[in-house]
């Protein structure tokens, strides 16, 4: 039997992205500018224009949103890229202007999801999924189920501490992941380097983490050596949530893991080096599969499951 499709939505900072999912299939496909800086209720406005050529043939709608999200309530409590979104009843706005169930979940759990059942991680119930790019990120599915928390907050990777006395991150603690691997820091890495060694990258008025990884894999020894101390740091932060969680699939998602071999073997040689009982475990660390669609696929996957009575 086809199942009935599901909206699925993921709200970025810039662009609202928004399918029609029926299983692993996309059927049609639609996107609006999020226009974050004109407020709150500009941004709903294109929520809801996103949804609209989708919404007669949708049962339900999923929407992975960045930021702290009260999943059971439906609710937004505090979005970085969402000007003005604090304790936002999203799900009930939506559900009013929409006529359909509308089920809300942080993005990168969206993403894990979407690996899990659609990617990467298809076939193993322990999982941890990272994502990389401006931030850094984390969710996980334990024995099966996605992990929440107490609060809502389980996975946040980025902010787990690897150096006490590290550098500030952005949140004001020290240490964390994301001051080492979150794309600003990759490319101030960058610049420090270029300024002691001859590069190509010194021919750029503006650097990315995706023209650093052009340059490795063009042969670049300074865009090479940045790669590799990221994913030394990454490496450590990988190996404490192996010992915690003792996943088989570790997905590093984003941006800069397209950076391949010059970030992964970093990572899973200092895993290799660090782990604990590494001779007993059988796990991998990969790239994601679904690029941008992970979190559609995730979202409108929550929103089917939950819909439906089933824990997720």
């Amino acid at each position: 039997m086809k199942k009935e499709p599901i909206i699925g939505i993921d709200i970025g900072g810039t662009n609202i992205k928004a399918a029609l999912v029926a299983g692993r299939k996309i059927e049609k496909r639609t996107r609006a500018l999020t226009l974050a800086n004109l407020g709150r209720e500009k941004s709903i406005d294109q929520i809801i224009s996103a949804i609209e050529p989708l919404r007669k043939k949708g049962k339900a709608i999923g929407i992975g949103i960045a930021g702290i999200i009260d999943s059971k309530k439906g609710v937004v409590k505090y979005s970085p890229n969402l000007k003005g979104w604090k304790n936002v009843p999203l799900a009930r706005i939506l559900r009013a202007a929409c006529g359909l169930p509308v089920y809300v979940l942080n993005d990168v759990n969206a993403i894990c999801l979407g690996e899990w059942k659609h990617g990467a991680g298809q076939g193993h119930d322990n999982i941890f999924l990272f994502t990389i790019g401006t931030g850094v990120g984390g969710a996980a599915i334990c024995e099966g189920r996605l992990l929440f928390g107490a609060h809502g907050f389980a996975g946040e990777f980025g902010h787990t501490t690897i150096k006490l006395d590290g550098p500030k991150c952005i949140c004001g603690h020290r240490g964390h992941v994301e001051r080492y691997a979150g794309a600003k820091y990759i490319v101030a890495r960058a610049w420090r380097k270029i300024a002691r060694h001859k590069s190509s990258l010194a021919s750029y008025d503006i650097l990315t983490p995706e023209i650093i990884a052009r340059a490795a894999k063009e042969g670049d020894k300074v865009a090479r050596e940045v790669f590799d101390d990221v994913g030394k740091y990454v490496g450590i932060g990988v190996a404490n949530i192996i010992a915690l969680f003792d996943p088989d699939i570790i997905i590093i998602s984003g941006g800069i893991a397209r950076a391949g071999r010059f970030l992964f073997e970093p990572i899973r040689n200092t895993v290799r080096r660090t782990v604990l009982g590494r001779e007993h475990r059988r796990y991998r660390i990969v790239p994601a599969k679904l690029g941008d669609d992970a979190g559609t696929f995730g979202a409108a996957l929550f929103a089917e499951l939950t819909s439906a009575g089933s824990e997720v």
